[in-house]
């Protein structure tokens, strides 16, 4: 019997830069390209029909010498407080909106409160190589100094209520906490 690797090589060599990755709890992060701050998520957030900026979603990040791609994932639970809980998160670059990253997570339609409980991911690949920049579809002919990235989210409509870092069903059923979220950027060449 021959071994893994006869059939499946190691790669020889990464395209990935680096990887800035961390719970959204304060703590700092140390790459190549600087030290960054995690926002502090200390509470669940209540969305309302405007809207308004995910908490610990936002940081101001500049990719190394070399990055042709730039991916951002932001990991945090929803929570549907009331019928299908229906709303929306856009992600934005320096105040744009980048139109392709958008999302809309609800559950069923349901009277009672909080029975969609789940995680989601607002994720998206930024492109360095392009001609000129188009920041609504993520695009940029370079990216030498720092852009915020940041989500935003809201219900859809009064009573379709939403949360995020929100949880009730967990170890101890009833009781309402928070969940820190999960934040990722990835370069590469």
């Amino acid at each position: 019997m021959g071994n893994l690797t006869d059939k499946f090589p190691a790669a020889s060599s990464s395209n990935i830069l680096e990887v800035l990755t961390g719970t959204c709890d304060g703590r700092s992060v140390t790459v190549d390209s600087g030290t960054y701050t995690f926002g502090d998520v200390t509470a669940y957030q209540n969305l309302s029909t405007s809207y308004a900026d995910i908490t610990g979603s936002s940081i101001a990040y500049t990719p190394p010498t070399g990055a042709k791609h730039v991916s951002y994932e932001f990991n945090f639970m929803f929570d549907c407080v009331a019928y299908s809980g229906i709303s929306n998160f856009k992600l934005m670059v320096d105040n744009t909106e980048v139109n392709p990253a958008y999302k809309n997570f609800a559950s069923n339609y349901n009277s009672s409160y909080h029975h969609g409980n789940f995680p989601c991911s607002v994720f998206y690949v930024f492109d360095l190589t392009a001609a000129s920049d188009d920041a609504a579809n993520g695009k940029f002919s370079s990216w030498a100094s720092n852009k915020t990235i940041k989500v935003q989210g809201r219900e859809h409509g009064n009573g379709y209520e939403g949360a995020v870092h929100y949880m009730i069903y967990g170890s101890t059923v009833g009781t309402a906490t928070y969940v820190q979220p999960n934040l990722t950027i990835t370069a590469y060449s």
